[in-house]
């Protein structure tokens, strides 16, 4: 696996909560970000998991 950047991490965290403040407007790429969510970094799973996050 490759290793991220913070500032990688930071972004892929805004679009997701981006993504979910309008879940209506966005429930393609909220579905998209759900299939994709294993191969999620595991410092942005941990973040989202912090913050009571849940796709």
């Amino acid at each position: 696996m490759s290793k991220f950047s913070s500032q990688e991490i930071e972004s892929q965290y805004n679009l997701i909560k981006t993504l979910l403040s309008n879940p209506e407007k966005y429930k393609d790429a909220i579905d998209a970000v759900k299939k994709d969510i294993t191969y999620m970094p595991l410092e942005l799973k941990k973040k989202l998991e912090e913050e009571n996050i849940t796709l």
